[in-house]
């Protein structure tokens, strides 16, 4: 038994029940200091919980609570056999066993005598659902979670009224190879029917449940180390990397960095090969060719990496250019290659440049890098839907030399093609940035007529440079905010979220989190709620929609226009679609 382990389950009076409700009510009604800590007449762990729902202002009563379908893991995996083996011997006690994830969601849950049930049905204590503190307050799950160990919840003592006639004894499940809360096991039932040895019980199959994660870890791991170690025979750079590690022998080490595992997994899952085959992979310094193979475990997928060559990002070199092309310095145009090489095509040859694409692409600062291409000093930024007066001021930088950015031309008043003409007859440099899916067709015949499109991807569909974008992000930063670090977990969200403000959301998002980190490490509960939130998995239908919507962009080369007309839907609803399955 871990010594901070509850070792019997006093049985509550009604004296101590009404004792306990009224001091609830007070807390929640007065607020913090209604009583000074200490002197609310609980224990202090449930007291310490009371007062985090207060100050996060968790409703007593959730009208909702959020449920997404779980997900088999190795938490599930391990857990079943023992949660089977206990539920046989309480076929006839009222008393339910519930295993939740780390984030609070209940995973599994068994209850033999279908009253037990009715009452877990009836405060959502169901598969799916968030029990965190933050979602239905003071709990067995959620407060183990906060207190990092086992906990005993009596009746009243629940945040939620629904669940204060029950008893829950609580424990963590703890990963023994690496220390890591993976999430709780919980035993529930009437206050009326509580035994003296629930949490003896409960800390007891949590154990079990440890002991089966790491049996599982080790077999795995054992084979994963000995992929890994066939690879040290090649003389170039090798790793294999699964749902929860990557591996390196030492010659690939100097390709590793936090972001990696995020990076190179997502990107493998994406483009998961079913036998071996040459490909370019995302590393944490730039693009690699390599041969990839996969290597399944037992089920579990896997994938060992040989890295041929580097490939690198954004920096573009033309056969037989037309005019020499000033020096940039290290910063590419862009960091998506295609882009990169279509503008410094269209700049060699002389054309004026239009930057396409949806809001938060980074049209404006690529228009400014590409007139730096072209020496334009100080460039002007003139946007024509807000300054009535936008044409003489975009004759006078014109004329000046300064360049010139005619910002959002798809907005009204939009500019004609004779203002746009007359100003690049000046010779002077001069990039517009339009969203041609915002604008009618004068707008998409007023680009064609004096420029040349090169459209800005969205982010979404760039995830394999977002490392390089956020080291970049924090670099720009001053001290001490440009030496802030980010934790591996914070990679693994930063992947996973679907950006749909583009780069700009993703420099705003990188530069508080600098600024708030001021020079430390940022870790996974400094992000956005929405960031962590779990995004709720498709079914089958929702995926072939979404391969659909994914199909029709690519076949219209992002033009969202003349994808809704292939779909045979309209803008808008095409828009909710994009939003619904993280495409923006």
């Amino acid at each position: 038994m871990r010594p901070d382990q509850p070792s019997g389950v006093p049985v509550l009076s009604r004296t101590d029940w009404d004792r306990i409700r009224r001091s609830r009510e007070a807390l929640v009604e007065g607020g913090l200091l209604t009583a000074p800590p200490g002197r609310v007449g609980v224990p202090e762990h449930i007291e310490r919980s009371w007062r985090r729902c207060v100050s996060s202002e968790v409703p007593v009563l959730p009208t909702r609570v959020d449920f997404a379908e779980p997900e088999r893991t190795v938490l599930h995996r391990a857990a079943e056999p023992v949660m089977n083996r206990l539920a046989d011997s309480l076929a006839d006690v009222a008393v339910a066993m519930v295993l939740s994830d780390a984030s609070g969601r209940i995973i599994a849950r068994r209850a033999q005598v279908r009253t037990q049930r009715d009452v877990m049905d009836n405060a959502y204590a169901a598969e799916g659902f968030d029990f965190s503190e933050q979602s239905v307050g003071t709990n067995g799950i959620g407060t183990v979670l906060a207190e990092r160990r086992p906990v005993l919840v009596r009746g009243p003592e629940h945040y939620n009224v629904l669940l204060e006639h029950l008893t829950c004894a609580s424990t963590p499940i703890i990963e023994p190879a690496t220390g890591k809360l993976v999430g709780t096991f919980s035993l529930a039932c009437s206050v009326d029917d509580v035994h003296p040895l629930m949490g003896v019980l409960a800390g007891d199959v949590g154990r079990q449940i440890e002991a089966r994660i790491l049996d599982e870890a080790g077999e795995r791991r054992r084979r994963f180390v000995q992929a890994c170690l066939s690879l040290e025979r090649t003389d170039t750079g090798a790793l294999v990397v699964d749902q929860e590690t990557v591996l390196a022998n030492r010659i690939a080490l100097a390709h590793v960095g936090p972001d990696l595992h995020p990076l190179l997994w997502q990107f493998l899952t994406e483009h998961a090969p079913r036998k071996q085959q040459q490909m370019t992979v995302p590393l944490s310094d730039g693009m690699y060719d390599a041969v990839v193979e996969p290597a399944h475990d037992a089920g579990k997928p896997a994938y060992s990496v040989t890295l041929l060559s580097r490939r690198p990002i954004g920096q573009v070199v033309l056969d037989a250019p037309s005019a020499p092309v000033p020096p940039l310095g290290d910063e590419p145009l862009h960091f998506d290659d295609r882009v990169a090489r279509e503008l410094q095509t269209a700049v060699q040859h002389g054309e004026l440049v239009a930057l396409t694409g949806s809001a938060g692409t980074g049209k404006l600062r690529t228009a400014l890098r590409t007139l730096q291409l072209l020496d334009a000093a100080d460039p002007a930024v003139v946007e024509p839907h807000l300054d009535p007066d936008w044409f003489a001021h975009a004759r006078s930088a014109v004329e000046a030399g300064r360049g010139l950015v005619l910002r959002r031309v798809h907005l009204a008043p939009v500019p004609s093609v004779a203002q746009v003409q007359a100003l690049a007859a000046s010779g002077g440099p001069i990039a517009l940035t339009v969203d041609l899916d915002e604008g009618d067709e004068a707008v998409l015949g007023l680009v064609r007529q004096v420029a040349t499109t090169v459209q800005l991807p969205e982010l979404s569909r760039c995830k394999a440079q977002i490392p390089a974008l956020v080291r970049g992000i924090v670099t720009d930063l001053g001290e001490p905010a440009s030496r802030t670090r980010f934790a591996p977990g914070v990679w693994d969200v930063l992947m996973a979220w679907h950006w749909p403000g583009n780069v700009a959301e993703l420099d705003n998002t990188v530069t508080a989190l600098a600024r708030r980190a001021n020079g430390g490490i940022v870790k996974v509960d400094d992000l956005p709620a929405e960031l962590r939130a779990p995004r709720r998995s498709m079914s089958l239908l929702e995926c072939a929609e979404r391969k659909a919507v994914v199909d029709a962009l690519r076949a219209a080369g992002g033009n969202r226009s003349r994808a809704a007309k292939a779909l045979g839907i309209g803008r808008n609803t095409l828009y909710r679609k994009m939003r619904e399955f993280g495409l923006q």
